[in-house]
């Protein structure tokens, strides 16, 4: 195995190293304090005695994978123990039947609003993971329209209904430059609907801009009105909504004692505008992605981890549930209840395709 300066080490999930070094995560996450020989020696599954725990703690520290704070303190991991632990050692644990029945009967009533939906998720996923949660909503550049509805409200107003086939549904109102009848104006939903659904928002866009770009004479009054309305409409440039939930879990954790740092981290947290481009790079990602203290681009995050997964629909990433949480948060179940939200996001999501 390389030294602590070399590249990150592989480690034999086999052997004692694994062993100690799995213990020594598994206390710290525990208890946030430094773990000694003698703690992890009465673990009498792993059959080594304090001797032996002593020199492979020292080999694992030469790795760079444990540090001592004190000369007369226990070790605690460092990042690279932790990205090593999540990549080659964890267990990951499966979401009771009990949680797992809890969260679906808490968003199930919520399926028919998105941005409910997903702030249910945030608060659920907080609540059973006790870090910080995130939810972003569907970016609505990403959606493929079923059919645009339209409302008159009164003569020089209209509501357009977009409705996606994921199942989001987005309303706007719109002035009319001239009055248009409800009969009228659902002949242009069922044009529109027709003649453009299964286009993303972009596609229609240009689609409807290249219609309008004709000759003008070519078309009737209302097929007029229905290009013009259709491609105001769809003319949204809104990215998906952030859901952030549970701040608070982070003020009782001894790791944000220092109260610049617990300042610092909060502040991130309302920067939404922040997160969402933090959250957008891992949209491309697939399954769990976890990113470990210094791994994090954003400073104020460095003492702190990302557990995150895409939810889809239709073949298409919406958007991204994931938690917030000190370095030596219990991963396990941080990555096992983001991957069940994703997919019960991606499930309900689905359900509501045509």
């Amino acid at each position: 195995m390389p030294t602590k300066h070399g590249a990150r080490p592989e480690i034999d999930p086999d052997s004692r190293h694994a062993d100690v070094l799995r213990e020594v995560v598994r206390q710290h996450i525990q208890s946030g304090e430094p773990v000694g020989s003698a703690a992890v020696s009465r673990v009498a599954r792993l059959g080594l005695s304090p001797a032996s725990i002593r020199n492979v703690m020292a080999e694992l520290e030469e790795l760079g994978l444990l540090s001592q704070p004190h000369t007369s303190a226990g070790r605690v991991p460092t990042d690279r123990a932790y990205r090593v632990y999540v990549d080659q050692l964890l267990r990951r644990p499966r979401v009771a039947a009990t949680e797992a029945d809890a969260i679906e009967r808490a968003l199930e009533g919520s399926r028919g609003e998105v941005d409910e939906l997903c702030g249910e998720a945030s608060r659920q996923l907080s609540r059973f993971s006790q870090q910080v949660a995130l939810v972003l909503a569907p970016d609505l550049q990403r959606l493929v329209v079923d059919h645009l509805e339209f409302v008159r409200l009164d003569p020089g107003r209209v509501m357009a209904i977009l409705v996606a086939r994921s199942g989001v549904v987005h309303n706007r109102i719109l002035p009319l430059s001239e009055p248009l009848t409800p009969l009228e104006l659902e002949r242009i939903g069922r044009y529109l609907s027709a003649e453009f659904g299964g286009l993303t928002l972009p596609e229609m866009r240009a689609a409807l801009e290249h219609s309008l770009g004709q000759e003008r004479a070519a078309y009737d009054r209302l097929m007029a009105a229905s290009l013009d309305l259709g491609r105001r409409a769809v003319d949204l440039e809104q990215e998906g909504e952030l859901f952030v939930e549970g701040a608070s879990n982070l003020l009782s954790l001894p790791d944000f004692s220092d109260l610049d740092l617990l300042r610092a981290l909060l502040r991130t947290l309302e920067d939404k505008r922040t997160l969402i481009d933090l959250l957008g790079r891992l949209i491309e990602s697939s399954g769990v992605q976890v990113v470990i203290g210094e791994e994090n681009r954003l400073s104020d995050l460095t003492r702190c981890s990302l557990v995150a997964s895409t939810y889809r629909a239709g073949g298409r990433v919406l958007g991204t549930v994931g938690v917030v949480g000190p370095i030596r948060m219990p991963y396990g179940r941080a990555m096992a209840l983001v991957d069940h939200l994703s997919r019960v996001l991606s499930r309900m999501l689905s359900s509501t395709e045509n």
